[in-house]
């Protein structure tokens, strides 16, 4: 009955995309949200940013045992429990007046979430059209993330932070009436896409660390970017305003990457949204206005959902049994979390500068990492004799 199953039905791919979204509900407004926490719970910079941090451990732990073991289960029941567990952290977040009791709840929010993500990515692995289908699940939940960190401090200003979090509860469990839309196993895969080989083990390795190094750098910036508009003398308003912005041009970034998929060759596209977005980062380096910050975090986030589907992409065809997207989708959580965890040692006081240096550094390591399993996967390919 699994080998029935067609994980390119548009059922299945739309039900992979919804889900995927609701397990970065709180993930994609992070700036917004560790801001909020800031306001609304009156905690420092550095305790805001670990209360991020333990939510993203527990999306890492829970990501990792997916990757190693959900091959093992029914899909579909892991998929409900993962979305009750989500709700359940996200209530009990509401009710919390703080301190251990919401650090408790967040955790075990991310526990669930972390789950429903490296799922929904698997589910999207099993398609034919893998970097399509990426860039489209990033199109929806930018789209959701634009107006959620636009709108979060009106929101968390006449509703608080306990409304926020009943409201990621309830959408939770709306999600379970997409649950009956996904595969049961790896077993409905249609097929082995055309350009998949079996890497070494070592050059595999590689390729995580390659991705791990990507997301830490991404998980240090996103979590701080801000804070980083606050201490240059921004308000929250504007950079709450200059985040929306970059949202919704990252979805340009994202559909960028399904039309140039054929025409831009991956390690060049990789290349570009790499570089390009430590780049990026650089400009906060010089304690911008207005103006700097907005092409500053505007640049980073189109490069971001422009670069991950040809990351994605290309880490998928490393394997010939569609496991490399949940490892790789492991690995990216593992690198958000220990991203803010990074943030929150290196800031010192109002200064982000030690923040930035070492964002920069691991986008250029992620990028010298992946280029080596990249070169082995393209002498695989190369025609022999």
């Amino acid at each position: 009955m699994a080998q029935q199953y067609d994980v390119d039905s548009p059922a299945a791919v739309v039900s992979a995309i919804v889900l995927g979204t609701l397990g970065v509900l709180s993930f994609i407004v992070q700036p917004a949200l560790v801001q909020g926490f800031v306001t609304h719970l009156h905690v420092g910079e550095q305790e805001a940013l670990n209360l991020a941090g333990i939510e993203m451990l527990g999306v890492a732990i829970s990501s990792i045992a997916m990757a190693l073991g959900s091959h093992r289960y029914d899909w579909r029941r892991v998929m409900a429990a993962a979305l009750l567990v989500a709700a359940l952290g996200n209530g009990l977040s509401a009710m919390a007046s703080g301190g251990g009791t919401l650090w408790t709840a967040r955790f075990i929010a991310g526990l669930g979430h972390g789950a429903i993500i490296t799922l929904s990515f698997t589910f999207v692995g099993l398609t034919r059209k893998v970097d399509r289908n990426i860039a489209l699940y990033l199109a929806l939940l930018l789209t959701y993330g634009a107006i959620g960190v636009w709108r979060m401090p009106a929101f968390l200003d006449r509703f608080g932070l306990p409304a926020l979090f009943w409201l990621f509860a309830a959408l939770l469990l709306l999600g379970l009436a997409t649950v009956r839309n996904v595969p049961r196993t790896h077993e409905a895969r249609a097929e082995v896409p055309e350009g998949a080989r079996d890497l070494p083990h070592g050059m595999v390795a590689i390729a995580l660390a390659g991705v791990l190094a990507y997301n830490i750098a991404q998980g240090i910036a996103w979590a701080v970017l801000f804070l980083v508009g606050i201490a240059a003398g921004l308000g929250e308003q504007s950079v709450a305003d200059a985040l929306f912005a970059s949202q919704v041009l990252a979805i340009g970034g994202a559909l960028a990457s399904v039309f140039l998929a054929g025409a831009l060759a991956r390690d060049r596209a990789i290349m570009i949204g790499i570089l390009g977005g430590g780049a990026c980062i650089g400009l906060l380096l010089a304690h911008p206005g207005i103006v700097l910050f907005a092409i500053s975090v505007c640049g980073f986030n189109v490069l971001w959902n422009f670069v991950l589907p040809f990351i994605l992409g290309t880490v998928g065809e490393f394997d010939t049994r569609g496991r490399m997207i949940g490892r790789a989708v492991a690995m990216q959580m593992l690198g958000l979390g220990t991203g803010p965890f990074l943030a929150g040692l290196l800031t010192n006081g109002s200064s982000y500068t030690l923040v930035e240096l070492a964002c920069i550094f691991f986008f250029l390591a992620s990028f010298a990492l992946l280029l080596l399993p990249m070169q082995a996967h393209r002498r695989l390919l190369a025609p022999q004799g």
